[in-house]
């Protein structure tokens, strides 16, 4: 392998290994070399993950049963957490910027000792050029990665029914954002694309550049809005904005020169490795093919198979009864079979429920609950299982059950009731069509023991009875009546007024 420079005084390409007019390197200052220590060690601490939880799930992982979440959790590793504070917010909060300093100290200590050791050399062009490769790819796979959780719409995905009737005081703020965001659904796909399009331009030497400039700008803003919104992955997001500036700042200087200071750019001495030999040209290219292929259209593959087969981590996949999406009052309520009128501080009695096109029924009442507060589907962490009453629930349980062919939706629970307080009980049901029987198990993680089995009937399109026992062994009766109830949220961002 032999070196490609370019001449800055004739600007043509010439390479080591033929004859060529002799090109001047100059030596970096100290400043530079210092500079250069510290920003490659920080470098490889950000792009190589660093805990062994990873490596488990690559090593653990069957390519017969591979899906998109697999994908996902490769490309979603965060910098190591050398000290992990754990918070309402989960392990991200804005106190774990302290990784982030942790690892930039570190880097200074140790540019500090190879500064000591390291004296003679005068340039470190070579290394320069490989750790931008490194930053390159690690940002690429994971800006696509994040770009198809919102081009196949399914980290914003469309408010429930249930949310829809639930105050703005229940709800996370992070519920609301992505709600809001997620009625839109053009919206949603734009922001996947302004995430995938800067990892395309990372792959190719040429667009390298603009890719990270796009990449660091767009992760910029979702630092921002995570922050306002309480999200909990403004320091993921803050972690490769980073990233994107160091792969900027190598043509930042001429990038400056040429706009703002309106003066041609001189092409100063570049480094770029030329393999002579053929095994090194077809492992170079068998490396980019194979890299290349799993995380851009197999990952995009993936992505659109589980979007339209069934297989979104938010929404449960078990189709409801047929024709009965919509929101509910209760207009007769019985339990052990005395009459109970409608009062909003009764503890027992339903105020009104919601049936999702699939197998969800919720229905709100004055008792309080444990809320959950993961949000959302929600990729490996590497102190998953420290913490449940913060970090709760293994976010891959959605997955496992589809691996093992059982039914996934009891693992699909965040979207629905993640970040929400209050009075609102959500139940997955398994229906029994033909006896007209519901078994229903709540979704929230800390009641997984509240059961109950109803029997339904339909007297009319939009009247459902259901009389059975609860979760508290008391025997119900309970008329609902579906109402065309419009919901402005909906009817202002898409231009009309949507009844349920």
């Amino acid at each position: 392998m032999s070196d490609l420079i370019i001449n800055p005084a004739t600007q043509d390409i010439e390479s080591k290994s033929k004859p060529a007019k002799p090109v001047i390197k100059q030596p970096w200052t100290l400043y530079q070399k210092v500079a250069f220590r510290v920003g490659f060690l920080y470098m490889l601490f950000l792009c190589i993950p660093l805990y062994s939880a990873f490596y488990q799930h690559v090593f653990g992982l069957k390519f017969s049963k591979i899906t998109y979440n697999d994908f996902q959790t490769i490309v979603a590793f965060w910098p190591p957490q050398i000290i992990t504070i754990e918070s309402e917010e989960g392990v991200f909060g804005i106190l774990n910027y302290i990784n982030l300093i942790l690892l930039f100290a570190g880097s200074i200590v140790g540019a500090g000792i190879w500064t000591l050791i390291d004296r003679k050399t005068l340039t470190y062009d070579k290394l320069y050029y490989w750790i931008r490769v490194l930053a390159r790819y690690r940002l690429a796979y994971g800006m696509i990665g994040w770009g198809c959780k919102k081009i196949f719409p399914m980290q914003m995905v469309y408010p429930t029914v249930g949310m829809l009737n639930t105050p703005f005081i229940d709800m996370a703020e992070k519920k609301l954002y992505w709600s809001h965001v997620g009625v839109s659904f053009g919206y949603t796909v734009f922001l996947g694309f302004a995430e995938f399009i800067p990892g395309l331009l990372l792959l190719h030497r040429k667009t390298a550049v603009l890719g990270a400039a796009l990449a660091a700008v767009v992760t910029f803003n979702i630092c921002i809005a995570n922050h306002a919104y309480d999200a909990g992955v403004a320091v993921p997001a803050a972690y490769f904005a980073i990233i994107g500036i160091f792969i900027t700042w190598y043509d930042l200087p001429k990038i400056w020169q040429l706009i703002v200071n309106e003066k041609d750019v001189i092409q100063p001495y570049k480094y770029y490795p030329v393999l002579t030999e053929k095994w090194q040209q077809r492992l170079r290219t068998g490396v980019q093919t194979v890299f290349n292929f799993l995380f851009v259209p197999l990952t995009v593959a993936l992505w659109g198979y589980g979007f339209f087969y069934g297989n979104n981590y938010n929404i449960p996949s078990t189709p409801g009864l047929q024709g009965t999406k919509g929101y509910y009052e209760v207009t007769e309520f019985r339990l052990n079979n005395k009459l109970i009128p409608y009062n909003p501080k009764d503890s027992l009695r339903w105020q009104d429920a919601t049936f999702e096109s699939w197998s969800s029924l919720s229905y709100k009442t004055n008792r309080g609950a444990i809320a959950d507060r993961m949000i959302g589907y929600s990729p490996l962490r590497v102190t998953q299982n420290k913490n449940k009453k913060l970090n709760e629930a293994n976010s891959q349980t959605a997955d496992n059950l589809l691996k093992k062919k059982k039914n996934r939706d009891l693992g699909v629970t965040r979207w629905e009731v993640g970040g929400m307080a209050g009075e609102r009980r959500y139940f997955f049901y398994k229906a029994d069509t033909v006896k007209h029987i519901l078994y229903l198990q709540n979704k929230n993680i800390h009641y997984p023991n509240e059961r109950q089995v109803l029997h339904y009937s339909r007297p009319s399109v939009d009247r459902i009875i259901l009389s059975g026992v609860n979760e508290f062994k008391d025997s119900i009766y309970v008329v609902l009546d579906r109402s065309a109830k419009q919901y402005p949220l909906v009817a202002g961002r898409q231009g009309n007024v949507t009844a349920f």
